[in-house]
């Protein structure tokens, strides 16, 4: 069952989150929820074990992803025919992207 959860922020924040939820087809609600399960993933309590991310090996690893993320998968696959960047690619982009001008 849903609950309501009340959170205090700056107005401009709570404007901000607005706006990109509705630019990402979310809600800021659904947004601090996934976030909050995505804590639950990554921390560790004394009932039960710290889960790493989803392995690319586990067969349903999209599955585990939260629809957000998983609305992103392939979107940074280019659409020319050209093939998609490398980790050195991304490298080198943050090297120049950082180097003094």
């Amino acid at each position: 069952m849903n609950q309501k959860l009340t959170l205090r922020m700056d107005e401009s924040l709570i404007t901000s989150a607005k706006n990109y939820a509705a630019a990402h087809g979310s809600s800021v609600s659904q947004m601090v929820a996934n976030y909050f399960a995505a804590l639950g993933h990554f921390t560790q309590d004394k009932d039960r074990p710290a889960q790493a991310a989803p392995s690319t090996d586990d067969a349903d690893w999209e599955q585990k992803l939260g629809p957000f993320t998983r609305s992103l998968i392939g979107i940074a696959c280019p659409t020319d025919g050209s093939p998609p960047p490398t980790e050195e690619d991304y490298y080198q982009y943050l090297e120049k992207k950082h180097s003094p001008k």
